[in-house]
């Protein structure tokens, strides 16, 4: 299956799990996009943060590099395995699960009001939003926050595999939450940051 065939709407364990089988790789957030995290999640060391749809683990990893304690889930059996093997020097910060968070229950370790981030790089296009959104809102603390990495659908050509979100899906995301920053990740705002802090 090349780049260009891959349909990114599948949201089927199996599906994902052909797909890392057959090589599929998620670019590695580059130092730009690290960077533009940590300075608008205000991450400091001690912090518990959960990375859902981690894939091979990679921005879980360079969060729990930062001193964060880390929970990574991914519903696909294959990329957890992969993201274990590649990530044993992190351990003692960061524990890597399989979990579909739209068809599973919740994980005993999300306690509500106690996780003060949660990231969903190029993942959360797939959960259920709104029951998602709903959770993480109970799970983080006061001032926690909801950092979101997702393509801009407007910029997206068409017949493109990933559309990403809708204008429209991002402003309704505000509700709910005292403070919503964007930022772009590169020069054409193709691929954009979304910071929702302070549930309500």
């Amino acid at each position: 299956m090349t780049k260009a065939q891959v349909d990114y709407s599948r949201r089927s364990p199996t599906y994902w799990n052909h797909l890392y089988e057959t090589g599929y790789r998620l670019r590695e957030p580059e130092a730009f996009e690290r960077q533009m995290f940590r300075n608008y999640a205000t991450v400091k060391a001690g912090m518990l943060a959960v990375d859902v749809g981690t894939g091979r683990g990679h921005m879980a990893a360079h969060m729990a590099k930062w001193g964060l304690m880390v929970l990574a889930y991914d519903f696909s059996t294959v990329a957890i395995a992969d993201a274990r093997a590649s990530h044993q020097s992190c351990s003692d910060q960061l524990t890597f699960a399989e979990h579909d968070f739209t068809t599973d229950a919740i994980p005993p370790e999300l306690i509500p009001g106690t996780i003060d981030i949660i990231s969903c790089r190029h993942s959360f296009e797939f959960l259920d939003r709104a029951r998602f959104l709903t959770d993480a809102r109970r799970w983080l603390t006061s001032s926690g926050v909801l950092q979101i990495t997702t393509h801009r659908a407007k910029r997206m050509p068409p017949g493109a595999a990933h559309q990403g979100l809708r204008d429209e899906d991002i402003e309704q995301m505000r509700r709910g939450w005292r403070y919503m920053t964007t930022y772009g990740l590169n020069g054409d705002d193709t691929v954009i940051g979304i910071v929702l802090r302070g549930p309500r």
